[in-house]
């Protein structure tokens, strides 16, 4: 496999570690690289070998963080020829290291992992220390401040997952049997099921072919005698027309239960989404732009609203008095645990953002020449998107051939959700919704994570344009 020097001595040294470090000092290396390994030099400056994560977790279960314990009694010789390494280290003649060179296709890449660092392993480390390990401690306190504050509401409810963060929301806000949901037929199925689960209709509604969102003209069509609210999905990080349609459930009487799960840090009319709602829900699922490994949170302005989630979210029960339920209520409550890492997640948010975006705009460079290939259409100046998910849209008869073809090289694509009337879990609730099925034959999503760079988007625009053209595939 031929080699490129991408890195620098600079760039090596958040890969290097000395034999004299200590475990911890390797594991928080290995985590801010984002690569997952370390290379271990003597004293001499001398390579030694490498250390993975899993080398590490293993030597952390094993005990050798105690006493005076340091990595030389954990490396590996020869460790440094590993063909599966992502990553290697470029040496001089005296066995130094002087740079970092990278290994396209020799690691898997996913189409999505957790960005994690040292910050998330100490709150962690911190919380799990205090012993507040369930769904109380000063982490969660925080993290529904903060989250709160940065979509531009008052309160915020953490939950135990995206989903039932939507599900609170709606039980909430009193949707039940006889009610009707207004809900985009191109989302994650959640979306629909937790309005099913309560009794309620969704009623599936087409996205605009420009913002790929529910339009309020879409939903004014939609609008019965038995519409209770509308959920706009901010499919992808793309933001939906929030003031028009916060001003149309304001004529009709109806709530407005944001979605939010795919659009972290995405604005409409230069306000936040989520902070255009009644109660808007996120994820913080792993591939979401802020996770919490599993978690999702509810945010509104609305004080008696947020008491009585909280009261909701836990068994039904009123705070000022202990195991007396007013009503039956979930146990959707989420740890102190993993609010520690949100709330790292969150100091680094606009860091995430920032690479996403940039990682975006490598594809479009690399992909965007290559014949049916098209990116997501720019979005008038009111709508200030994310990237969730680098995405494109490609011909859906290639599609399956460049996910089997990446997916030879190493490399993890994903399409689209199928549209919810396509599918036989909604097939009573089904609507023609021809741009949903347009955008679910022929999306797909990109790898997206700071591992990504020219090389890799070199790779896949490869790959493409070889299947693209016939020569592959």
């Amino acid at each position: 496999m031929n080699l490129h020097v991408t890195g620098t001595q600079a760039a090596a040294d958040g890969f290097v570690c000395r034999a004299t470090d200590s475990l911890w000092t390797a594991i928080e290396r290995a985590l801010d690289n984002g690569f997952g390994l370390v290379f271990v030099t003597g004293g001499d400056g001398e390579a030694l070998g490498r250390l993975t994560l899993g080398d590490l977790r293993q030597a952390l279960r094993e005990g050798a963080h105690l006493g005076n314990a340091s990595l030389s009694g954990i490396v590996r010789p020869g460790s440094l020829d590993d063909a599966d390494s992502p990553v290697a280290p470029v040496l001089d003649a005296r066995r130094r290291i002087v740079g970092i060179e990278k290994r396209p296709g020799a690691a898997f890449l996913p189409v999505a992992e957790p960005d994690l660092s040292h910050a998330e392993l100490r709150n962690l480390m911190d919380a799990f220390l205090s012993t507040w390990i369930s769904s109380t401690g000063d982490y969660i306190t925080r993290f529904e401040t903060s989250f709160a504050a940065r979509t531009g509401m008052s309160h915020g409810v953490a939950t135990s997952n995206g989903t039932v963060s939507l599900h609170l929301a709606l039980a909430a806000l009193g949707i039940g049997p006889g009610d009707e949901v207004i809900v985009p037929d191109l989302t994650f199925a959640a979306s629909a099921n937790v309005v099913i689960h309560l009794g309620a209709t969704p009623v599936l509604v087409d996205g605009d072919p420009l913002t790929w969102c529910v339009s309020p003209e879409a939903i004014e069509r939609a609008i019965t005698p038995r519409t209770r609210a509308v959920m706009p999905v901010h499919v992808f990080g793309r933001p939906a027309p929030m003031t028009e349609i916060r001003d149309l459930a304001l004529r009709h009487g109806l709530f407005v239960i944001e979605d939010c799960a795919e659009a972290h840090g995405a604005s409409y009319d230069g306000q936040p989404v989520g902070s255009f709602s009644d109660v808007a829900s996120f994820s913080f699922f792993a591939n979401k732009i802020v996770t919490t490994g599993e978690g999702g949170i509810c945010v509104t302005n609305d004080a008696d609203l947020a008491r009585r989630m909280r009261m909701l979210r836990d068994h039904g029960m009123r705070p000022e008095r202990r195991y007396w339920h007013e009503e039956a209520g979930y146990n959707f409550r989420m740890t102190n645990l993993q609010a520690s890492i949100g709330c790292a997640q969150l100091d680094r948010m606009d860091a995430f953002l920032n690479m996403r975006r940039k990682v975006h705009e490598g594809y479009e460079a690399a992909l965007g020449h290559l014949p049916g290939i098209a990116f997501p259409p720019p979005m008038p100046s009111r709508h200030a998107p994310v990237t969730w998910f680098s995405c494109a849209l490609v011909p859906a008869e290639a599609r399956p051939r460049l996910i089997e073809a990446c997916r030879q090289a190493n490399i993890d694509l994903r399409p689209f959700f199928h549209g919810l009337s396509s599918m036989p879990a909604y097939r009573r609730y089904a609507r023609k919704c021809p741009e949903s099925a347009r955008l679910s034959a022929c999306g797909i999503n990109l790898p997206t994570s700071r591992k990504v760079d020219a090389q890799t988007t070199a790779r896949i625009a490869e790959i493409f344009a070889s299947v693209l053209t016939g020569g592959g595939g």
